[in-house]
């Protein structure tokens, strides 16, 4: 059996989406074993907000901006998929990015636009995939077929990377055999004529729950693997036998009359994946048994992940300091000295956001490949694991305690208590309703669950950065100026 794309319709519409996650898939979900995702409301506030944007990509505003025609088969495909190959579909894909992520205001980590920058990535690399030899299949055409079927079937990926916390004091970690006890760590147990088995877990999947399929591979953490059993690389669909999806807690809130407005809609999910004895067909196999292909990605001045986080991660900026902006305007602080140097700090991550945005098109190049990668990206992801703590902190500091205190929908509707709201909590030439949905928005970015889940998967997001900052350091090329210091300090320097 082989990846098909003859009955493909590409790009997505909500109604495709929503039916798409009623395949059988196990999730768990608080003890429960979820029959239906698409109606349980711990679910279905994002499942039914990504469907109202998938349909955009059929509206006329928005078409022409969101998707493409494919050439093999005359689809209409989404432009998170379109291979690029010049600088103008380096612009295009900027665009949709900029529209996934101003419909959801920065909020998604994992969109349907995040996960295929990655595969392009592997397809660039289809080379040197290919050069891993293995009789059962071609890695590298595993890749450009699978690329192929998620462009013309608009597919959501998530992926998962990481080891499970057990023991992480072991080196190499989570490897290690006990006598009686099979290592966590994901690795393969058996080869079958069909595929290979696998057993172990991976964490952690965000949005792994509301998606078409999960992508599994090595971070750059784990990439160097002890045991050849633990390096492989492929993508399954998430309702594949044996793969369990276990669901934190919602970050949500339902039901109720408290105003949630990024929490309900965007709360993606976060899953451990478990795989019980999980057949992975020899054609979705990207790498096995050896990663030096990933490795060489790793290691390379490649970058495919550009726009869909940089996107997201400007719009987040953005949000935070519109919101501060208006609740300072909305108590009346917005002139004083502390506070507008304040909005000042998150006006300049967010300009200086916008700059280095530009400044990875215009260093933009043609790989190996054949495809445009962005310019290097180094030093982004930490500075956006430091800023994004301290654009949250500012708000707190602009909104002060009325973060914590305000009125809910249901307290405004009642009649009874509304003569006080009005005359207590109102604003700055502001009435109460106005204030409380902009704290109450703060209140989500700043303060609630939703808001902490948010600013954690920040901090990790680009991976530890204390890790990124070491690897900065020894990939820094400072030859030039230690060698003009080295001349500078090789004869005595000018004194009286």
């Amino acid at each position: 059996m082989a990846l098909d794309t003859t009955s493909s319709l590409g790009a997505l519409t909500g109604t495709r989406y929503i039916q798409s996650l009623r395949d059988g898939r196990e999730v768990w979900l608080d003890g429960e074993k979820i029959q239906d995702i698409t109606t349980h409301p711990a679910f279905t506030g994002m499942i039914h907000e990504l469907a109202r944007i998938y349909d955009l990509q059929h509206t006329d505003e928005y078409r022409e901006q969101m998707t493409y025609v494919s050439e093999a088969t005359g689809n209409r495909c989404s432009i998170s998929w379109k291979l690029p190959v010049s600088v103008d579909d380096l612009r295009k894909k900027r665009r949709n990015s900029e529209i996934w992520n101003e419909q959801c205001w920065g909020q998604l980590g994992r969109g349907p636009d995040i996960l295929a920058p990655y595969m392009t990535s592997l397809y660039d690399a289809r080379d040197a995939l290919s050069s891993v030899e293995n009789p059962n299949c071609d890695f590298g055409e595993n890749i450009v077929n699978y690329y192929n079927y998620c462009a013309e079937n608009d597919l959501f990926l998530t992926h998962a990377l990481g080891d499970p916390q057990v023991n992480r004091s072991e080196q190499p970690q989570n490897e290690q055999r006990e006598i009686e006890e099979e290592p966590v760590a994901l690795h393969v147990v058996e080869e079958t004529k069909e595929g290979v088995i696998v057993r172990g877990a991976k964490q952690l999947a965000t949005a792994a729950p509301i998606t078409n399929e999960t992508y599994v591979s090595l971070s750059a953490t784990f990439v160097r693997r002890a045991d050849p059993q633990f390096v492989l690389a492929f993508s399954i669909p998430t309702n594949s036998p044996g793969l369990k999806m276990l669901c934190r807690e919602p970050v949500s809130r339902w039901p109720g009359g408290f105003g949630h407005p990024l929490g309900l809609l965007y709360d993606e999910q976060d899953s451990m994946l478990f795989f019980d004895n999980v057949l992975v067909p020899w054609y979705r196999l990207f790498s096995l048994y050896d990663s030096s292909p990933i490795l060489q990605r790793y290691s390379s001045d490649l970058n495919f992940l550009g726009w869909a986080n940089l996107c997201r991660i400007h719009e987040r900026m953005k949000l935070m300091t519109a919101v501060a902006t208006m609740i300072a305007e909305a108590i009346g602080v917005i002139e004083y000295r502390e506070v507008a140097a304040k909005l000042g700090e998150m006006v300049t991550y967010t300009e200086m956001w916008s700059h280095a945005m530009d400044g990875l098109e215009h260093t933009a190049h043609k790989t190996d490949g054949g495809l445009m990668a962005l310019g290097s990206m180094s030093g982004m992801n930490i500075y956006f694991s430091q800023t994004s703590a301290r654009m949250v902190q500012l708000l707190r500091e602009v909104s002060g305690s009325g973060m914590i205190m305000q009125p809910s929908e249901n307290d405004l509707a009642n009649p009874e208590l509304r003569p006080f709201l009005d005359r207590y909590m109102r604003g700055k030439d502001v009435d109460v309703e106005y204030k409380s949905r902009l704290y109450r928005l703060a209140h989500d970015l700043a303060v609630s669950s939703f808001g902490m889940r948010q600013e954690v998967y920040e901090y990790w997001h680009g991976g530890d950065p204390n890790r990124n900052r070491i690897n900065l350091l020894r990939g820094y090329d400072q030859s030039d100026m230690m060698d003009r210091i080295k001349g500078l300090v090789s004869k005595p320097l000018p004194h009286e």
